[in-house]
């Protein structure tokens, strides 16, 4: 007798400690849970993007068992059919929900191992592209699961799932048709990616619309470019990247050539000109060794002999600098041997001669 007395009372004081517990959960137990796992992750004083991913999906599942504690505890005080069944579905709901983003973690968590295991397999300049690869799986994925998380809720709140995707099917070609842009993008997206036209992180020109800059993202529909100049972001579809002429300026070699172009007097020394503006280039920082810098005496201009130096940079980024350099290093060299940059000169010549009337 006395047994069954503290098991009624016990009974009648669960709703509340489920509660309290559920909200211990997510108030106590969550940060408790990410002070141990980032102690573990900042060991070697950096958080990688799989230990992050890890950390929001731990969230996630505190936020799952809460939810069940707190959908138990409400149950214990036994609302009526109505509100049982409105609980029971509310419940559900969030169980999808959070469910989802748990698997949608784990995908990024298993896309990212793949891709860093891959990206040890291929040489410092293959790394791009597969990110790029795994960058679309891991979207068209993440689709999917969405897709068939909404099918499952919409079977649980009583929707007719099949009579729907029969009716989706016949509409697909209504559909189809109202949405050719976006399908032609999403197709574009795929070829973009199977073709390796660029990958994220390159530095594209894009001639038909004008912009130059570094590929931030390749989405579905459309690529995310931040630019050079203004380091705006700039979103294209990408219908127009498979149409158009784009200029990459670090695939398939990142090395970029870049020359200078400069005039020096008529009765310049040509050989000590030459060798002035070569050692110029080779003692500048920035310049590569290989291929070794070429210098050509071009023409006999108008007012001056004009030379052209050729020579290679790692990256187009750093083009603009060190040309700087070499035409400071040049302007010096220059001054220090007596060799002179004219200015622009015409001779005018008269047949006839000129009159010159002087008035007092």
């Amino acid at each position: 007798m006395d047994f069954n007395f503290e098991v009624e009372k016990l009974l009648k004081y669960l709703p509340p400690l489920i509660f309290i517990l559920s909200s211990v959960i997510v108030i106590k137990l969550r940060p408790v849970i990410n002070r141990i796992l980032m102690k573990q992750f900042v060991k070697d004083k950096k958080i990688t993007k799989g230990e992050r991913l890890t950390l929001e999906l731990s969230a996630i599942l505190t936020y799952i068992l809460a939810t069940f504690l707190f959908h138990m505890g409400v149950l214990q005080l036994n609302p009526p059919a109505f509100w049982r069944k409105t609980i029971d579905i509310t419940a559900y709901c969030l169980y999808i929900g959070f469910a989802t983003f748990g698997v949608l973690k784990l995908v990024d968590m298993v896309i990212n191992y793949m891709s860093e295991k891959t990206k040890k397999t291929v040489p410092i300049s293959e790394e791009p592209l597969v990110e790029t690869y795994f960058s679309m799986i891991s979207k068209i994925t993440k689709i999917f699961i969405v897709l068939i998380a909404l099918i499952i809720l919409l079977d649980k709140l009583g929707f007719n799932v099949t009579s729907l995707i029969t009716s989706l099917g016949v509409g697909s070609l209504a559909v189809g048709l109202a949405a050719q842009d976006t399908i032609k993008n999403f197709i574009s997206g795929i070829l973009l990616v199977t073709d390796r036209q660029f990958r994220i992180g390159d530095r594209v020109y894009i001639k038909d619309i004008d912009v130059d800059g570094y590929v931030y993202d390749i989405g579905l529909r459309t690529t995310r470019i931040i630019t050079i100049a203004g380091n705006n972001l700039i979103i294209v579809p990408n219908s127009k990247l498979t149409e158009g002429v784009i200029e990459n300026a670090l695939y398939p070699d990142a090395k970029f050539k870049d020359s200078v172009k400069i005039g020096v007097a008529y009765g310049s020394d040509v050989e000590l000109v030459k060798k002035l503006i070569i050692e110029a280039i080779e003692s500048t920082q920035g310049v590569l060794r290989e291929p070794k810098p070429a210098i050509f005496f071009l023409n006999f201009g108008d007012s001056a002999l004009i030379f052209q130096a050729f020579y290679h940079v790692r990256k187009k980024d750093a083009a603009y600098g060190v040309k700087s350099l070499i035409n400071e290093k040049i302007d010096k060299l220059f001054k220090e041997h007596n060799i002179d940059i004219p200015f622009p000169c015409r001779t005018n010549y008269f047949p006839e001669g000129v009159k010159v009337k002087i008035e007092q």
